[in-house]
C-alpha cells in the first residue's frame, strides 16, 4: 500500500504528464490517468495509434507499473518489455512515460517529441528526494517485515527452552517416548501457529501448559493408570 508522501508524489507526476502529452498531442497522448491506471496512445508514422496502459500495483513504485498493449506490433511489444526491467526512481510513472516515448520514438525512428524535456527534468526539480525516500521506505518496510519474523521466532524458541531446567534428563528418563513425542508435537504446532499468527493466546499460558503437562506424564498416577 503506497504511502502518503509516495501518493503524493505519484499525483503530481500524474499532473504533470497529463499536461505535458493532452489527448490533441500529435504523438502520445495521456486520455486518462489516476493513482491505479494510466490510459496513453502513442501515434505511429502513419498515424496509427496504439492504445498502452498500464498499472499502478501495490508494490509500486518498489516495482514499475504493469504495462500492455491489445497489438501484436514487436516495436511496441519490445518497449513496453523494457519498462518491466527498470529499478529504482525509473520505476516512476514520469519517468516510466519518458522512457516509453523514447524507445518508440527511437523504433519507428521518429524525432523525440520536445515536451518529452519536461519529463527527464521533472524528477530533479520537484521529487527526487521525496521519490526516493519511496523507494528507500519500501525497503525498510521490507526488512522490518524479515526482522520481525525472526524476532517472534527467536522469542518462541527461547521461552520453549528456558522453561527446560538442567534435570531435563531425569524428566526424559521419567517419561515414556510416546509422551515426550506428545510434547514435541504440541510445541511444533504451537510455533507454526504463532508464526501464522493464528494464536490467540500468550506464548507464557502455553508454556505453563507444557509444564503441566511435563509433571503429568512424570507422575507415577499417570503411570500406574496407563498400566
Amino acid at each position: 500500500m503506497l504511502t502518503m508522501a509516495c501518493l503524493n508524489v505519484l499525483k503530481q507526476e500524474i499532473k504533470v504528464i497529463e499536461s505535458t502529452f493532452p489527448k490533441n498531442h500529435d504523438r502520445f497522448q495521456v486520455h486518462a490517468a489516476t493513482v491505479d491506471e494510466v490510459i496513453c496512445k502513442f501515434v505511429g508514422p502513419t498515424g496509427r495509434q496504439f492504445e498502452i496502459i498500464g498499472n499502478i500495483t501495490e508494490t509500486y513504485p518498489g516495482t514499475p507499473p504493469v504495462w500492455f498493449a491489445d497489438t501484436d506490433d514487436c516495436k511496441v511489444t519490445n518497449a513496453i518489455e523494457k519498462l518491466g526491467q527498470t529499478t529504482g526512481l525509473n520505476n516512476h510513472v514520469i519517468n516510466q512515460v519518458g522512457i516509453l516515448i523514447s524507445e518508440l520514438c527511437r523504433t519507428y525512428c521518429l524525432s523525440e517529441p520536445s515536451e518529452l524535456q519536461r519529463l527527464i527534468q521533472m524528477p530533479s526539480s520537484s521529487g527526487a528526494s521525496t521519490s526516493t525516500s519511496c523507494s528507500s521506505k519500501l525497503t525498510d518496510e521490507e526488512d522490518d517485515d524479515d526482522d520481525d519474523e525472526e524476532e517472534v521466532e527467536e522469542y518462541i524458541q527461547l521461552e520453549m527452552e528456558e522453561s527446560t531446567p538442567e534435570s531435563t534428563k531425569k524428566q526424559v528418563d521419567d517419561m515414556e517416548i510416546q509422551h515426550l513425542e506428545t510434547l514435541e508435537r504440541l510445541r511444533q504446532n504451537q510455533r507454526q501457529d504463532y508464526l501464522k499468527g493464528a494464536v490467540t493466546g500468550s506464548v507464557q499460558a502455553t508454556d505453563r501448559l507444557m509444564k503441566e503437562l511435563r509433571d503429568i506424564y512424570r507422575s507415577d498416577s499417570f503411570k500406574k493408570g496407563n498400566k
